[in-house]
């Protein structure tokens, strides 16, 4: 099925898209799109817009910790539990389930683990709440839905329900990814959107996504207002039966409102994020349709043995000892009933009728060895089961000369030692040919909500898993069986960690 083409002036063609797909994907390396990362060098993340620091808001609630605690995974909140919650504290829980802060560990050059993962940590996603004509944005680190007043006010949503916004910025993430830095945004826009699906499975809200052109431009204009910044396309997703978070009140702390060195960065003058913006935007094309609920949790998963704290604690992608780069895994078996969990939460498609057929026409493969008895080598899943390939006894040393990260004196990668490599591919040619330019959009937001799946699957059994983007597609394709045509996208690495250190509980 066709998806509209963008109407806005100067929307760009198929070939355009085409061109664009090589160039941040398998013509990377080829056509100087792949640069070294200099950690030290500035970037925006973690700064709120410029009216969205301001001196009032309205704090989220406390206790969102000890709801997890008592939530058995992977099941929802039982209907007593969330009952007895004061209506205006269902949605602070919410939100701070979906992106609330986890842990600080000290020796971490990196930002502080979040309910969600993110390239390099720089949670380059930012949320909105808008709720009539109260627009307010979703501080983490004040813990706080701080209000947007820009001196012109703010645009609003239509209606009076509850919706969140979720928008990527691309000066969040370092300037040396390039182009690269939109197959990251709008992957974790996907990430961020099941999350906040599944945070509301958990509490029983109903939420929806409204993925036509006119909900994209009227969550754009929302954004915008917000401030200075380039940003993506944003996804709007309704919340249901929720109350008002309340009247606004002076917020602790000091007032932020006043100018930031990293300010500069935000009107950037970079030809690649003008592209970037550019590609996000074809989903300003996309029809109305039907809404239905999105549902973020897996039907029917095997049961688990810890509770939702303790998944969402868990949740890593690995790490190496401080002033040293990469993830180290170590050899260990993996149970059947892990694998199970993490096939069943890669079988929920995403809502949307239109970006679940997307979806639907990317396969997932999975590289195993050491778990549950199963043979070494490349499996082709076909909903929660496998079809087994070749067996492959050297299979992951065989994948890590293909990963952007090599084992050297300051750099280790787990990739030799992990339990599972998830690979997503898809013939991206047929698929712009089927679906139109809006396409490529889609397919990352798919690709998010099923990685953010497998994460969250992996964490509830003490597993690492690390999202990949930065790989050689032409070296993964042939190990993986794949045609010719069939690139892959994107790449999932489970396994046992082989770093641990005490850590700060930032939990609420």
């Amino acid at each position: 099925m066709n998806a509209p083409a963008a109407t806005r002036p100067g929307a760009l063609t198929p070939a355009d898209v085409r061109r664009f797909a090589f160039r941040q994907g398998p013509g990377k390396a080829h056509l100087g799109e792949q640069h070294l990362v200099d950690d030290s060098a500035p970037t925006t993340s973690a700064l709120p817009p410029g009216w969205a620091r301001s001196a009032t808001g309205v704090p989220l609630s406390l206790g969102t910790h000890e709801l997890l605690a008592a939530t058995p995974y992977p099941g929802p909140c039982g209907p007593g539990t969330v009952a007895a919650l004061e209506p205006r504290d269902l949605l602070g829980h919410l939100l701070t389930t979906a992106f609330g802060l986890q842990r600080r560990e000290p020796s971490h050059r990196y930002a502080d683990h979040r309910s969600v993962a993110s390239g390099r940590a720089k949670f380059p996603v930012h949320a909105f709440l808008a709720q009539g004509s109260a627009v307010r944005y979703l501080d983490v680190y004040r813990h706080a839905l701080v209000d947007v007043t820009p001196p012109g006010g703010v645009a609003a949503v239509t209606g009076d329900g509850t919706s969140v916004l979720l928008a990527a910025r691309y000066s969040d993430l370092p300037a040396a990814y390039g182009r690269m830095r939109y197959a990251v945004t709008e992957v974790e826009l996907g990430v961020n959107l099941r999350s906040l699906c599944v945070a509301a499975d958990l509490l029983g809200v109903e939420a929806r996504l409204a993925l036509d052109g006119g909900s994209t431009a009227e969550a754009e204009a929302v954004v915008r207002s917000a401030g200075p910044g380039t940003w993506s396309a944003p996804l709007a997703v309704r919340l249901g039966g929720l109350a008002q978070v309340g009247p606004s009140t002076p917020l602790p702390g000091p007032d932020g409102s006043g100018p930031d060195s990293r300010d500069p960065l935000l009107e950037s003058d970079d030809p690649s994020i003008r592209d970037m913006a550019a590609v996000s935007a074809q989903r300003h094309g996309l029809p109305t349709g039907p809404q239905p609920p999105a549902r973020g949790l897996p039907e029917g998963g095997p049961t688990g043995r810890t509770d939702w704290a303790q998944v969402l604690w868990n949740r890593t992608a690995g790490r190496m000892p401080d002033q040293l780069y990469g993830f180290a895994l170590r050899p260990a078996e993996v149970s059947a009933d892990a694998l199970a969990d993490l096939l069943a939460w890669a079988d929920r498609p995403p809502p949307d009728r239109l970006l679940a057929e997307v979806a639907g026409r990317v396969r997932l493969s999975v590289a195993l060895q050491r778990v549950g008895g199963l043979p070494t080598g490349v499996h082709r899943v076909e909903g929660r089961e496998l079809t087994p390939g070749p067996v492959r006894p050297m299979i992951m040393a065989a994948l890590q000369p293909g990963f952007a990260q090599q084992p050297s004196p300051n750099t280790d990668s787990g990739m030799r030692h992990a339990a599972m490599v998830w690979v997503h591919s898809v013939d991206i040619d047929a698929l712009l040919d089927d679906f139109g330019p809006s396409a490529l959009g889609l397919l990352q937001l798919g690709l998010g909500w099923s990685v953010h799946g497998l994460c969250l699957a992996a964490a509830a059994h003490g597993l690492v898993a690390r999202p990949a983007r930065s790989f050689v597609e032409y070296h993964v394709q042939p190990l993986f069986g794949l045609r010719r045509e069939e690139t892959p996208v994107f790449m999932t690495v489970c396994g046992t960690s082989r770093f641990t250190e005490p850590m700060l509980d930032l939990r609420t």
